[in-house]
């Protein structure tokens, strides 16, 4: 996810723009934003990783307090989360 400052009022913005979200949304998801949010955007997308990961090995752990062999808890965690974000992702 690529968050780009909002552009300053200019006869080009709309071409500068454009092009912008062409060369960013080539390796993924692109948002102007204010800089005014650029704190955020760095902590949530920086940290955010860390406590899906968490999250993660906490479920599958869970797993293997139930019974299940860790490899197998730990594909059936992921895959639910996967399915999550996915979803929420396309819906949002």
């Amino acid at each position: 996810m690529t968050v780009v400052s909002n552009l300053p009022l200019s006869q080009h913005e709309e071409n500068d723009r454009t092009v912008i979200l062409k060369i960013f949304s080539s390796i993924g998801r692109c948002r102007f934003l204010d800089e005014k949010h650029f704190d955020a955007c760095t902590a949530l997308s920086g940290s955010g990783p860390a406590f899906a990961c968490i999250f993660l090995e906490a479920m599958a752990d869970g797993g293997v307090m139930m019974g299940l062999p860790r490899a197998e808890a730990l594909e059936l965690a992921a895959q639910s989360e996967q399915t999550c974000l996915h979803d929420n992702l396309r819906i949002n």
